[in-house]
């Protein structure tokens, strides 16, 4: 976790989730990463509840007979839990005010490169 968002002192963030429902959606995630990239192992460990700045809060590792495939499969599991994985973070600054992280265009814009073509049938 960072101490600096956009130009605010962070001092906290609490970081929430729906258990089970967030647990099934990583499983789903790294199902997919298998199936993309031909991986022998993957894991996605991310840490909830209250952080402060240092805290590490996400561990992704990948295994694979080929290190671009490995390399490619962490990036894709990455984007996914910068932008769509089913947590919440609230940060609190220094004065003490709390507010509700909203994703960011760029982490948007990271995922599109491994969006799949659509089918013609589909």
């Amino acid at each position: 976790m960072r101490a600096d968002n956009e130009g605010k002192n962070i001092v906290g963030m609490l970081l929430e989730h729906y258990p089970g429902m967030t647990e099934g959606e990583l499983e789903r995630v790294e199902a997919e990463a298998c199936a993309r990239w031909p991986l022998q192992a993957c894991l996605i460990v991310h840490r909830v509840g209250a952080l402060k700045p240092g805290d590490n809060i996400v561990l992704v590792i990948t295994a694979s007979r080929h290190r671009q495939a490995a390399f490619s499969a962490a990036e894709f599991l990455m984007d996914y839990l910068k932008s769509n994985a089913p947590f919440w973070k609230k940060e609190t600054d220094a004065e003490g005010h709390a507010g509700w992280v909203e994703a960011r265009a760029s982490d948007e814009r990271a995922t599109e490169r491994w969006q799949l073509p659509s089918r013609a049938d589909d």
